[in-house]
C-alpha cells in the first residue's frame, strides 16, 4: 500500500522526531523506516519515500484501513504544506527559519490514548526521560505493549518513577477513556476541557496533546522550554510573538524546535 502526502514534506524532521521518542520494543525508527508492534507480535512497517509512505500492514479489511489512518495521522501526511509554508514565511520574525524547513510536519501518535498518556509522562521532564518512563509503563502494565486504558485506570502509575499527582492524572484519563472511549481526546475543545478537570495536568501538557493528538494546527505550548530557548520569552510574550502565525502556530512551534535541533 502506498500513502501519498502533500508536498513539500520534510521527512528528515518527522523521522528524527519520531526516532527520538520511540518506545523500545514497541516501535522503532531507523532512517526512513518505521515499525510498530501490534497485539500478537506482528509488526506494521512503513518506509518514507520522496513521494509518500510505503506501507506493509499484516492485516486486511477494516484492520488495514485503521492502520493506514493511524499512519496518516502519525506522519501528518495530509497537512496543506505549501499553504502553511507560505503563511509562516510572511512573518519576518520566522521567515528565515521557515526557509530551512519547507514542508515541516507535526508528527502525531499511533494511538490517541497513548499520546495523551505520553504527554503527561513528559510533563516537566526531558524527552529522553519521558521515553524511558513510557517504556517502563509498557513493561510493567502492558506486557511489552502500550497498556490499555482499563489497565492504567487501576494501576499505580507513579510506581514507575514519577510524582503521585501526575500518576493519578494518567489514571484519571484512563478511567474516562475506559468508560467513554477516546473520541474526546481527538477534538481540541473537548480535550482541553477534559484536561482542565484533571489535577496534575498543566498547560504545556494540554497544548502539546492538542497539537499532536487532537491535531489542532493552532495549538501553541507557550511555556515549552524549546520555545523559550528559541524566542527568549514564554507565556503572554510568546503568545504575542506567535500571533501572526495563526492559524498554524503548531507548525511554527515545530519550526522553532527544528531550528534549535540543528
Amino acid at each position: 500500500m502506498f500513502l501519498p502526502f502533500q508536498r513539500p514534506y520534510h521527512g528528515a524532521w518527522v523521522t528524527t522526531f519520531l526516532a527520538g521518542r520511540a518506545i523500545a520494543g514497541v516501535e522503532s525508527v531507523v532512517g526512513p523506516h518505521y515499525r510498530r508492534r501490534l497485539t500478537g507480535g506482528a509488526w506494521v512497517e512503513a518506509e518514507l519515500t520522496d513521494h509518500g509512505l510505503r506501507v506493509d500492514v499484516p492485516a486486511t479489511g477494516t484492520a488495514a484501513v485503521d492502520a493506514h489512518k493511524r499512519l496518516r495521522r502519525l506522519f501528518d501526511l495530509d497537512a496543506p504544506a505549501a499553504a502553511i509554508d507560505a503563511h509562516l514565511a510572511e512573518y519576518p520574525a520566522l521567515a528565515n527559519r521557515v526557509g530551512g524547513f519547507r514542508g515541516i510536519r507535526v508528527p502525531g501518535f499511533w494511538d490517541a490514548f497513548e499520546g495523551a498518556v505520553r504527554a503527561i509522562l513528559g510533563q516537566q521532564v526531558s524527552v529522553s526521560r519521558a521515553t524511558v518512563l513510557a517504556a517502563a509503563l509498557c513493561e510493567r502494565f502492558g506486557g511489552g505493549l502500550f497498556p490499555s486504558a482499563e489497565a492504567l485506570a487501576r494501576a499505580d502509575v507513579a510506581s514507575i518513577g514519577m510524582p503521585g499527582t501526575r500518576g493519578r492524572a494518567v489514571s484519571k484519563v484512563a478511567e474516562r477513556v475506559a468508560d467513554e472511549g477516546d473520541a474526546w481526546l481527538k477534538t481540541p475543545d473537548t480535550l482541553r476541557s477534559g484536561f482542565a478537570d484533571i489535577p496534575g495536568i498543566g498547560p504545556w501538557t494540554t497544548e502539546y496533546t492538542a497539537m499532536r493528538v487532537a491535531r489542532d494546527p493552532d495549538a501553541f505550548p507557550d511555556t515549552d522550554w524549546g520555545v523559550f530557548k528559541a524566542l527568549g520569552c514564554k507565556g503572554r510574550v510568546a503568545r504575542e510573538w506567535a500571533e501572526p502565525c495563526r492559524p498554524w502556530r503548531a507548525y511554527a512551534t515545530m519550526v522553532l524546535w527544528a531550528a534549535r535541533s540543528e
